[in-house]
């Protein structure tokens, strides 16, 4: 047990004192100033960046009014940042299987478009759609399914 445990740690130091001089180096200051005075954005890993989810009426894949403004946040991070975003559509369990799954789509699909009417490059923004197999919330109560009829936005970068 003993000799497994050292060699765990003989191995962890090892990795360390190799991953060193690569550490070293990224934190080292810039001797080119130029460099850091064309780039005035820093970029950030939006990965841990929670947005809330795009809501959708009964029935219904049109973004409501006061769905915009966080659209327009989200489009502006990504051409800050260079990044990319997943859109994955949901229904709730009203309607048949394929309808929702059309429907997931459909709403997918609306939210795609508009943060490309926005400015934001289509070839980074993948989407998906799920119909109503992946719920959030009961679909026993008109909250819950509310809260299904959505499409949930993340940035993988």
């Amino acid at each position: 047990m003993k000799t497994n445990y050292l060699k765990s740690v003989i191995l962890t130091l090892a990795m360390v004192a190799m991953m060193l001089p690569a550490v070293a180096k990224a934190t080292e200051p810039s001797k080119n100033k130029k460099s850091e005075a064309k780039s005035p954005v820093t970029k950030i890993d939006l990965r841990s960046v929670k947005i809330k989810n795009v809501q959708f009426g009964f029935d219904r894949s049109a973004i409501s009014a006061e769905t915009y403004a966080r659209l327009d946040k989200v489009v502006k991070l990504m051409a800050d940042n260079n990044a990319a975003v997943k859109l994955s559509g949901h229904a709730d369990n009203k309607g048949g299987y394929v309808y929702n799954w059309k429907l997931s789509q459909a709403r997918a699909n609306t939210v795609k478009e508009y943060m490309v009417s926005k400015g934001a490059d289509s070839s980074r923004i993948a989407s998906t759609e799920f119909g109503d197999t992946k719920p959030i919330a009961s679909n026993k109560t008109k909250l819950g399914r509310q809260q299904n009829r959505r499409v949930e936005i993340e940035f993988v970068q």
